[in-house]
């Protein structure tokens, strides 16, 4: 209060606001002459006061009431005061840090990243997670695109949940729902790279956890896209058409969302193959196509709870047709997800229910053979997953999962599975810098039908963190865990391989194994990172003892070559990983970019139970990768390049006296948006650019020999794709 004894000229009053862990404080410093307060000469003049000036002075009066005779006060008008503003936020540094406090790092790639980089799906976004493997197209006949063939350091492709639940594959593998989600549809993408029991596969080489969006606070937006790409070369084509349209809107308690694809790809390609006798060309023809359908609905029952419910309809059709023979695969799947969610500031319950049920039929047409597989799956699952927090220091996670799955085959027995599992974990910030996550998952496992056993096992994980300083942090992870094969890999039934070389040593037909074992790993992990705003660093070690090593083996069943799902005695897999990112924050003038990289290595060894050591066959020495992505906001276009790099290597096959030899490769895809008024945005994808074609090569062990060698062409392409938001 700025008040002398004879004369006052200003009010100063101080707001100070608490809001939750900001304190604000408001300083406004009032003329009172201007409101017309000391614009008197006689206490009469009181009564010309206006209504604000009255209520201003019958506020300040009490504070100097004891040092003021109104009466005997001559104030001269003085000159207008600027009202002065001040605003003191402080933070505390304990509550800016993540909710979850678990030592276990995890990765967060933003909705708000992925459309400022113009990502049109789930593999553009993980491409600058680094330190996953993305294949490109036609990598050999084993390989894969998308989902499906994405590798990490070396080992298998990763774990992937929609909101928590486990993403599940056709009975005999087919499209993943994965590579059919659009950005439009993903609130985050959340990556786990090292072993956590409250995840649902602890053995997993990583979690990839999609977050699905919410609605906005508004009746009905959503966005239409048309897309059109092609892949030409001579006699190769590919042809890709697609409709994606995605809508959400939120009325009172209810929030709702609907998604649909369709999708239309025509492929004609040509895979060459070598022996000693010669050299042929293959010429085959796919046509595919796949439709997804995906309604959402939310009801909000107060700020703290929500019920949702979530369809996933997907159907695939595949005609396939070469010299020798005709492929046509079918596979249609429903999925329901209920929940329940609760969450306050130190707790979360959520309770999950899911029915699916997936049909897959594939015919195979030959001049000499014909082959009819019918299967399908039905599954069911109940889940619970709780986080309380005890204090600013400890935290505890808990829950359970019970499944259970049943698949019918014509060409086999059927085939029951129930598993059941719970989970406990603790954590534990007990300095500033330091912090200890344990847990325990105990599972089991009951199959019966094709094969009949019973399995239970306990995974337990110790993971620690040190803050070195608020840049640097060491993590490390012990862990033991068991996967257990599933259950699609333990049907016998041969799934016959295409072209002319099916069958041989270099194109196997595919099948399964009824006496597969789980794995049992033993690992340890550890990582040097600095993080900051601007992006970071990380170095990773890791050490992998495997027993009932699972490993695709071919060997000759009668007249054909067969690769089947075995258990090789022993395997250790060790190795390093380098990556980096670095964004540059959008400037004043609107430009950003990020920067992003990594080089993973791996070894891996089998050891048979005659303690002979080989590497295995199909994992490369290292892989590297690189991208850039940059926006500039003015001109509303953003774009990305990325690089990967796989070197030469040589394995020698299991049983067999030939060594493979896979080709150096190399591949480049480049992207760019243009967003307009009115909410049209355009988009090209250019990929394969400058790569290298797939090559395999087998020669004699003994003298070095050509056997056989096959290659696929690799072919680049554009997409097209027009957008608008409405």
């Amino acid at each position: 209060m700025c008040v002398k004894k004879d004369e006052f000229k200003c009010l100063s009053i101080q707001y100070s606001i608490f809001l939750h862990n900001i304190t604000l404080s408001y300083t406004k410093q009032f003329d009172l002459v201007s409101f017309g307060v000391l614009k008197m000469k006689h206490p009469r003049d009181y009564g010309k006061l206006s209504v604000l000036s009255s209520a201003l002075f019958s506020m300040s009066t009490p504070l100097f009431a004891n040092d003021v005779d109104p009466i005997a006060t001559s104030v001269e008008p003085v000159t207008h005061v600027l009202p002065a503003l001040s605003i003191h936020a402080t933070v505390d540094p304990q509550k800016q840090q993540d909710d979850d406090m678990s030592a276990v790092p995890k990765t967060i790639i933003s909705r708000e990243e992925m459309l400022q980089y113009g990502d049109q799906t789930v593999m553009d976004a993980l491409r600058r997670a680094a330190g996953f493997q993305l294949p490109s197209f036609g990598q050999g006949p084993r390989g894969g695109g998308g989902a499906s063939g994405m590798r990490f350091r070396g080992g298998g492709a990763p774990t992937f949940l929609i909101n928590g639940e486990p993403v599940q594959g056709g009975p005999r593998g087919g499209m993943s729902v994965i590579d059919t989600i659009t950005s439009e549809m993903i609130e985050r993408i959340e990556v786990i790279k090292q072993p956590s029991v409250a995840q649902s596969s602890v053995a997993s080489s990583a979690v990839i956890n999609i977050i699905l969006k919410e609605p906005l606070n508004t009746r009905l937006n959503g966005t239409v896209k048309l897309g059109y790409g092609l892949r030409d070369s001579e006699q190769q084509e590919s042809e890709r058409k697609q409709i994606n349209i995605q809508a959400d809107g939120r009325e009172n308690q209810w929030s709702y969302s609907i998604s649909a694809n369709q999708m239309w790809i025509d492929n004609t390609s040509i895979s060459k193959t070598e022996s000693e006798t010669g050299t042929r060309e293959n010429l085959r023809t796919v046509n595919r196509s796949m439709q997804m359908f995906s309604p959402r609905l939310q009801y909000d029952l107060d700020d703290q709870q929500k019920l949702i419910a979530e369809l996933f309809y997907r159907n695939t059709k595949m005609e396939g047709y070469s010299a020798n023979q005709i492929q046509d695969d079918k596979n249609d799947s429903i999925r329901l997800n209920t929940r329940y969610e609760r969450k306050d500031k130190d707790l979360s319950d959520k309770i999950r229910l899911s029915v699916e049920r997936q049909t897959e039929t594939q015919l195979t047409r030959s001049t000499q053979d014909r082959i009819y597989t019918d299967e399908s799956i039905n599954e069911y699952g109940l889940a619970y997953d709780g986080v309380r927090k005890l204090d600013a220091n400890r935290q505890i996670k808990f829950g359970f999962d019970s499944r259970l799955n049943e698949l019918d085959s014509n060409v086999s027995k059927s085939l029951n599975e129930q598993r059941y599992a719970a989970y406990g974990e603790g954590s534990w910030r007990f300095t500033n810098h330091q912090t200890i996550t344990l847990g325990a998952r105990q599972e089991w496992v009951n199959r019966s039908g094709l094969v009949d056993y019973q399995d239970q096992h306990l995974s337990p994980v110790l993971a620690y963190r040190l803050n070195l300083t608020d840049q640097w942090s060491i993590q490390s992870n012990l862990s033991q865990a068991f996967r257990s094969p599933k259950s699609d890999r333990l049907i016998s039934n041969v799934t016959v391989s295409t072209d002319s070389d099916a069958g041989s040593l270099n194109n196997p037909d595919r099948g399964g194994n009824p006496n597969l074992k789980a794995e049992k790993i033993r690992a340890v992990e550890s990582t040097l990172a600095y993080d900051s705003a601007s992006g970071g660093v990380s170095f990773t070690a890791y050490h992998r003892e495997i027993k009932d090593y699972i490993e695709r083996v071919i060997a000759l069943e009668d007249t054909r070559y067969v690769e089947r799902p075995q258990n090789q005695d022993k395997a250790t897999t060790y190795g390093i990983e380098l990556s980096g990112r670095y964004a540059l924050k959008q400037t004043d003038a609107g430009h950003s970019f990020m920067l992003n990289g990594q080089v993973s290595s791996i070894r891996a060894k089998i050891e048979d139970g005659q303690q002979n050591e080989r590497l295995v066959s199909d994992v490369a020495p290292y892989n590297a990768t690189t991208g850039l992505s940059y926006s500039f906001k003015p001109w509303q276009v953003s774009s990305s390049a990325n690089v990967s790099y796989t070197p030469k290597f040589t394995r020698a096959l299991d049983g067999q006296p030939y060594d493979r030899t896979t080709n150096e490769r190399f591949s480049l895809n480049l992207s760019a948006t243009k967003r307009f008024t009115e909410g049209w945005a355009a988009s090209l994808n250019l990929n394969n650019v400058l790569s290298t074609d797939y090559k395999e090569r087998l020669t004699h062990q003994s003298d070095g020999r050509l056997y056989q060698a096959r290659s696929n062409e690799n072919i680049p392409s554009f997409q097209f794709t027009l957008e608008k938001k409405f």
